[in-house]
């Protein structure tokens, strides 16, 4: 190898036409070795960047090859709504294949930390902040062009007992959950079936004024940190309890509204606005649209809740709907919500957007899986539902800031097993995929 390697060092045109056959066959050969081998050193420099590359063509490609009967090809998400509103995607960003960030890439907008952000996972004790998975997923974001939406500063679930426990006894162990029920064939997601199931905090508890500094130095430093890096915030989450009449707020009875008040809702947009004036600041909860017809039920608990936080001064910029739908939604109850909370004067977002193929949906835990086998025509229905959602998105778009759908694909989501999101487990474009695509040819 040395010795032809030499010898195309001093090769010549001349040396080539005036040498024998087999020699010009062992030079070639020498040739095409010697450029293999260079090409395959570069490919293996610039790997990551080629298989980022080459998958992100792969995944737009495989989009465009679906045609429909006007054989006009598909668009990205981002690309069928760019102008009326962002699309996002939730995720951590910790262990996806680069198939996953190349979609990630391609299709969305922003991106909403799953869980990372929570006060659990990023401030597990009074004195320790763990910063590591957030950090590397708003660099990815911001390296790839993607805005992050912060979620979320308070909440009663994954939130750990130090918060409320006096310093004496205080822990960095989440509150305990009450063990659920066993899955069962019937409906579980009634209006007295909380998302997170309510746990009680152990050893004595620390003053109301101690929790409350508490959460301000949560708010105030993990929210600093990502100032200028998040668009906005989930201020506080899920405040409302199921049931209700709809009379009242109905807030929850155990963690921030049992050691601090309804109070701690308006201090905590304050702290927020006071660290980062810029950011969105939203209220987010589930099922909130239920009853915005008649006014009744959670929806008009949500109503009272808004009301009486743009009255106090607080700085609301919007309300986040989850939207953790099924096939049976009531979709006159979502557009009739959109218009009462735009109403408002508020802006209006769908936060954790899937819709399960089987069974029931909720933002509550331990809701009716369904079949695990998934009839055909459910997937039918399924891509109708998204179709009506985003016709209603569509003409609301002037309220609408965001909608995102929570996790990645069927596989990659809290409802695997319902198939509830556009993509299958192998990130191919589902029927409901194509439906949602065509609303945004509706302008």
């Amino acid at each position: 190898m040395n010795k032809y390697k030499n010898k195309l060092q001093v090769f010549r045109f001349w040396d080539y036409k005036n040498s024998n056959a087999e020699e010009n066959r062992q030079i070639n050969q020498s040739i095409n070795r010697l450029f293999f081998i260079n090409l395959k050193n570069k490919i293996m420099i610039k790997n990551k960047w080629i298989t980022s590359f080459i998958l992100s063509g792969v995944l737009t490609a495989s989009l465009f090859a679906q045609e429909n009967s006007n054989s006009t090809p598909l668009k990205t998400l981002k690309q069928a709504f760019k102008g009326k509103f962002l699309i996002g995607c939730a995720d951590d960003l910790r262990s996806n294949s680069e198939a996953y960030q190349a979609s990630i890439r391609t299709q969305y907008d922003i991106v909403t930390p799953e869980n990372c952000m929570k006060p659990q996972p990023i401030h597990p004790s009074e004195d320790i902040y763990n910063f590591v998975t957030t950090d590397a997923m708003v660099d990815w974001c911001q390296k790839n062009g993607l805005k992050v939406w912060g979620h979320t500063l308070g909440w009663h679930g994954q939130t750990p007992q130090w918060f409320f426990q006096d310093k004496s006894s205080a822990t960095g162990e989440i509150v305990p959950p009450v063990a659920p029920a066993p899955p069962t064939t019937t409906p579980t997601t009634g209006t007295n079936n909380p998302r997170r199931n309510r746990g009680e905090i152990t050893g004595p508890i620390a003053s109301k004024e101690v929790v409350l500094e508490r959460l301000k130095k949560h708010i105030m430093t993990v929210a600093g940190r990502y100032k200028g890096r998040v668009i906005g915030w989930d201020v506080f989450n899920e405040s409302i309890a199921d049931g209700g009449d709809g009379k009242t707020e109905n807030l929850r009875t155990f963690s921030w509204y049992k050691y601090v008040g309804p109070e701690v809702l308006p201090l905590a947009f304050k702290w927020a606005h006071e660290v980062d004036p810029a950011a969105q600041l939203y209220y987010n909860d589930y099922n909130i649209e239920q009853g915005a017809v008649e006014n009744k039920g959670k929806h008009a608990s949500s109503m009272l809740l808004l009301k009486r936080l743009i009255a106090e001064g607080a700085p609301i910029n919007g309300v986040g709907i989850q939207g953790h739908w099924h096939l049976d939604t009531n979709l006159a109850d979502v557009e009739k919500a959109i218009e009462n909370y735009a109403s408002l004067g508020l802006r209006v977002s769908i936060t954790e957007l899937d819709v399960t193929a089987t069974g029931d949906n909720s933002g509550a835990m331990g809701v009716n899986q369904g079949d695990k086998k998934i009839p055909a025509e459910n997937y039918q229905k399924q891509a109708e539902v998204y179709k009506k959602l985003f016709e209603i998105f569509m003409r609301h778009s002037d309220v609408i800031d965001r909608v995102t759908f929570w996790g990645l694909s069927d596989t990659k989501s809290w409802r695997r097993g319902q198939d509830a999101l556009l993509f299958d487990g192998e990130l191919n474009p589902k029927q409901a995929y194509k439906s949602v695509i065509e609303t945004s040819l509706n302008k």
